[in-house]
């Protein structure tokens, strides 16, 4: 059972990503030449991927040390470890650890490579991340 505490952190980074996620709808159709031309706005799309990504793997880092789990090294593993001890789905799982690896594209890969990972996160992986929100609300008001 989550600690009170621990329930009320995950609580409010759920509310942060909702935030983030909500701000991120309007750059949805962004094109690659808007991303490559307009700096302001690939910063902000950016930082608002790198927030939700933190965030995710805070969440994580708090569910398993709550299981009394060994947090791996890794932010990939760690999110991945959440499927294993089945606080949620392995296919889920997977799916958002790659939302860790994006996080280390956007601190150290040129713009080409990170447009195809953020077209990706922006058409695809913001349904994940709201089923990791809705399978961690279950999760934590039972």
């Amino acid at each position: 059972m989550l600690k009170d505490s621990d329930k009320i952190n995950v609580i409010k980074r759920i509310e942060f990503i909702q935030i983030e996620l909500e701000d991120l709808k309007a750059h949805k159709e962004l094109s690659f030449q808007e991303y490559n031309a307009n700096r302001i706005v690939r910063r902000n799309v950016e930082r608002m991927i790198e927030n939700i990504a933190n965030a995710l793997i805070d969440i994580s880092k708090i569910l398993i040390a709550n299981e009394n789990v060994e947090i791996p090294d890794s932010y990939r593993e760690i999110i991945l470890k959440l499927g294993e001890i089945k606080v949620i789905d392995i296919e889920l799982a997977k799916s958002i650890a790659e939302i860790a690896r994006l996080r280390n594209v956007l601190a150290h890969q040129y713009l080409d490579i990170k447009w195809s990972y953020i077209r990706n996160f922006l058409t695809k992986k913001i349904d994940d991340v709201y089923e990791f929100l809705r399978t961690i609300e279950l999760y934590i008001n039972n």
